[in-house]
């Protein structure tokens, strides 16, 4: 029997959080940056797979941001194209003091946001 799926891909899971960088999480007035205060009831950070991603996608995205210095933008922020926060999962990780961002924010520049469209709490 010919196999027709020879060279197919199955497709990958659209995330449905804000794409790495896309939203500045720097407040123009203050200079600081801006990190959720806690994490969201829909982080990706929180056991279950409540964004739906595909296996190893979220071990993929930090560990692209981790190697560009950058940041996960909360998915419950930035609507408005501006005030984006670091996703406050991403600010507990255990290597996230290689990302600029919040490498700004603990030399005291941190603008504390609280998740904005659900609760904090699961």
């Amino acid at each position: 029997m010919a196999n027709n799926n020879v060279g197919a891909t199955e497709p990958s899971i659209a995330r449905r959080t804000v794409a790495v960088g896309q939203v500045p999480v720097a407040d123009r007035e203050s200079g600081m940056v801006r990190v959720v205060s806690e994490k969201c009831a829909t982080c990706d950070f929180r056991p279950g797979n409540r964004g739906n991603l595909s296996p190893g996608q979220l071990a993929r995205l930090i560990t692209d941001c981790l190697d560009t210095e950058g940041h996960i933008v909360c998915h419950e922020t930035g609507d408005d194209g501006v005030s984006g926060a670091v996703c406050a999962g991403f600010a507990a990780h255990p290597d996230a003091g290689r990302s600029l961002a919040l490498r700004i924010a603990a030399a005291g520049q941190t603008l504390y946001q609280e998740p904005t469209r659900s609760s904090a709490r699961p």
